[in-house]
């Protein structure tokens, strides 16, 4: 049995709730590595368990976000408090225990109800409906805030001083007596009497103290020791891990935006477990500290992200549209980069622009680069017509020649491909789902640095210092026969990053019948 330890944390303290309202505008993804590795072995039909540590009252919808709803899990938390599973149930506010004449007032992100002239509640939603808090307030000061399980039991309590500060949070069991008090000044827990046989300790001075405890537990109970564990490697959890597991194969998983830039972060990773990594940068990083320490581990590179066969309409199009990576660039090669398509794009008035980045709205762009974008459709929009044909015009809709595009989510930058003819992407690491997505796609690349997803002059164009970035779009776009041919290889190309291809070859990395590093 495969067991996936994942890292959906909090940015602050890592076991803690990250339940926000629907409109919090959440513009980071939580798609990640492991959620794609379990999805392939879902898709394939292996077995396989997830283990939870941090607090998740929206478990079962999260993982039904991700196509996870019928997966086997085991959540620290849910064993702590006694919740058993069941089907998500959203509760009905008005059917709570509200004092007699509450009234309520329809707002446009939360409903208000108002109990007396100086206490009132705010009930807030998550993006699927579930209410998820509810805000007491007296004399305008936040007194309590009771978190929502999914499942519809209240799972715990922040209560609050004089001032509003949040003082202690208990955790609940499903009858609602409290089980843990965790101290939210300094992170200490006690364990109410009552419960004290259910822990070692009746007192701990963190809350990953009592996590641990429980993750140990867990594994006495119910592995066997042909068991894998397969974790999403983060510095705040690797080294207690390491330790539990000790006597179990473990691989651990490298990725990008669990950032292990340091010497410090990196030696958080198990010596003795095999290494899975996503990118170039991560491999050579690792390497050269494997070197550096004398390690002999295992480690592979590849990708987590499965590629798909996925629709794209390009050539329908009378328009063609270059899509143009725009993270991971200074603001300076991005000017260099649109003076040089501007003026290609001279060439032919059917070409288009579209301007994708993951990491900032668009309104979050660099001025400059916003700027140039409105003088760059203001100067193709020019037409040298006579007065008397532009007054008969003036009602004519401007052609958005170049348009930015905010692609925060996978399914965003998915839909964003299904019209693009080529993809641009200079930065020094390319992005690696754009890469999978344009060989499920068929889509030619043009890049500064070769990575395994992209062949020269087959499925995309390698640019080196002295190689204009026309001729790379020259290849593709002039030359029908040279796109086909990219069409023709990536179609072959990705069946080797196919999710059984993917399994297979992990299950090699963790059997230690890998030897690519």
């Amino acid at each position: 049995m495969k067991y996936f330890i994942p890292a959906w944390y909090s940015t602050e303290q890592w076991w803690a709730c990250k339940l926000s309202p629907y409109y919090y505008n959440q513009a980071e993804t939580a798609f990640d590595d492991m959620i794609s590795l379990m999805s392939m072995h879902r898709l394939n039909r292996q077995s396989f368990e997830v283990i939870v540590l941090n607090y998740t009252p929206d478990l079962r919808t999260f993982l039904h976000r991700h196509d996870l709803f019928d997966v086997t899990y085991w959540s620290v938390f849910d064993d702590i408090q006694g919740f058993k599973h069941r089907t998500p149930r959203a509760v009905d506010y008005r059917q709570l225990n509200w004092p007699a004449g509450t009234e309520f007032l329809y707002l446009p992100h939360m409903i208000r109800a108002f109990m007396s002239p100086e206490m009132y509640a705010n009930i807030y939603f998550d993006q699927d409906g579930y209410v998820i808090w509810i805000e007491v307030y007296q004399n305008e000061i936040l007194r309590y805030r009771y978190v929502l399980d999914d499942r519809g039991y209240v799972s715990s309590i922040v209560y609050c001083d004089v001032s509003g500060q949040s003082q202690y949070q208990r955790y609940l069991t499903h009858d609602g007596a409290w089980i843990l008090q965790e101290d939210c000044s300094d992170g200490s827990v006690c364990i109410n009497e009552p419960f004290h046989h259910h822990f070692e300790q009746t007192h701990y001075t963190s809350m990953s103290q009592v996590i641990f405890e429980y993750l140990a537990r867990y594994r006495d109970k119910a592995f066997n020791a042909t068991d894998t564990v397969i974790v999403a490697s983060d510095v705040r959890h690797n080294t207690s891990i390491s330790n539990i597991f000790a006597h179990y194969k473990r691989c651990y998983s490298v990725f990008q935006r669990r950032p292990h830039e340091t010497v410090a972060a990196i030696e958080t990773l198990d010596m003795h477990a095999s290494w899975l990594v996503d990118t170039l940068e991560n491999e050579q990083r690792l390497k050269s500290y494997q070197v550096q320490a004398g390690l002999k581990n295992h480690m592979m590179r590849i990708t987590p992200f499965d590629a798909q066969p996925m629709s794209n309409i390009s050539s329908q199009l009378h328009e063609t549209y270059i899509g143009v990576w725009l993270d991971g660039l200074h603001t300076e090669d991005i000017m260099t980069m649109l003076a040089q398509l501007e003026a290609y794009m001279g060439q032919d008035d059917t070409l288009r622009l579209t301007l994708l980045t993951k990491q900032k709205s668009v309104v979050a762009l660099p001025q400059q680069v916003q700027l140039e974008i409105e003088a760059m459709n203001a100067r193709m929009n020019e037409d040298e017509l006579s007065e008397a044909v532009t007054e008969l015009m003036k009602e004519k809709e401007p052609i958005k020649y170049v348009q930015a595009k905010h692609v925060p989510f996978e399914l965003d930058i998915i839909e964003a491909m299904t019209t693009l003819r080529l993809v641009i992407d200079l930065s020094k690491e390319p992005d690696l789902f754009l890469q999978i997505c344009c060989l499920s796609t068929g889509i030619p690349q043009i890049n500064v640095r070769a990575t395994d997803y992209v062949t020269h002059e087959a499925n995309g164009f390698v640019l080196d210092k002295k190689t204009d970035l026309n001729i790379a779009l020259d290849y593709f776009l002039v030359q029908l026969k040279n796109w086909n041919h990219s069409y023709a290889y990536a179609m072959k190309l990705a069946k080797k990053y196919a999710s059984d291809k993917i399994i297979a070859q992990l299950d090699a990395l963790i059997e230690g019948d890998y030897h690519g590093a």
